[in-house]
């Protein structure tokens, strides 16, 4: 069942929107799709950055998050994380 995960970084002292822009240029179609991602948004707005990702399952997910670790262990806490089933998927 594909699995979605929302992450949201408000902009902080230490994390500014630069400091994401930079972030997600480095993880973007340089870096390449990892294994079971189907869709990745990103959106800035003037107070966070958030990341919406649709994978194949929450394995998948799972096994990213695992493997991003390393990095993600360096980024502040995000202000937000969700996870959940997605019933529905629908793209035009």
């Amino acid at each position: 069942m594909p699995f979605c995960t929302i992450v949201e970084l408000e902009w902080t002292a230490g994390f500014w929107r630069s400091d994401f822009e930079a972030m997600m240029a480095s993880s973007g179609a340089d870096a390449g799709v990892p294994e079971g991602l189907i869709t990745r948004i990103v959106g800035i707005e003037d107070s966070a950055g958030r990341v919406v990702e649709v994978w194949r399952s929450g394995a998948d997910a799972q096994a990213i998050a695992e493997q991003s670790a390393p990095v993600t262990s360096q980024m502040p806490a995000p202000s937000r994380v969700a996870g959940f089933e997605v019933s529905s998927y629908q793209t035009a």
